[in-house]
């Protein structure tokens, strides 16, 4: 009998331990699958996310170039006065209001920002000096750039597209689109 009780005893701890064994496993299974399905489902949001972002930038990306088309930016980079500044100026604001862009600049081939779609307002671009910026020394040295930054003027995030503006003897400035990216955050 104490041999009876003893196999009984070893099989329900075999049974156990198998069962335990057999819970283990089933909850490694489930938490794997569980894992592959959450991970499935981030790489589908950061793909959604990555297209929304990319379309917002592709919504912008002609603008710089029409703005260094326009006889009025032209005019004020070779022949600069307060009437072409004003013009240009107004140009800008409508431009960047249009695009709902968040703001829209002309840059000298020094790095001056010489008009600015806030140029009415206290964190206006105007005066102030972007040729360290990386966005305005690629579009001189290869025609265009792009730069995602911290704005130095208004402290805020965006997306920087640029592209150079040429003249009959080379580089007159650069053209910006400030995009606001916080909406997509």
């Amino acid at each position: 009998m104490a041999g009876q009780r003893r196999a009984r005893w070893h099989f329900g701890v075999a049974a156990a331990v198998l069962v335990c064994g057999l819970a283990a496993a089933a909850y490694l299974l489930a938490h794997e699958a569980g894992m592959d399905r959450l991970a499935g489902q981030l790489r589908d949001r950061l793909t959604l996310s990555q297209r929304a972002v990319e379309s917002e930038i592709e919504r912008f990306a002609y603008l710089p170039q029409v703005l260094g088309e326009d006889n009025r930016v032209l005019d004020l980079l070779t022949r600069p006065s307060a009437v072409r500044l004003e013009r240009v100026n107004a140009y800008l604001a409508n431009v960047a209001r249009h695009a709902q862009a968040d703001a829209v600049y002309l840059i000298d081939r020094n790095g001056l920002t010489l008009a600015a779609s806030n140029w009415d307002l206290p964190s206006s671009f105007v005066g102030h000096n972007y040729g360290f910026r990386p966005y305005f020394t690629d579009a001189l040295e290869l025609g265009r750039g792009a730069y995602y930054a911290v704005g130095v003027t208004t402290g805020v995030p965006g997306y920087f597209l640029s592209s150079r503006i040429d003249g009959p003897e080379g580089p007159l400035g650069v053209a910006v689109v400030k995009v606001d990216m916080s909406p997509l955050e």
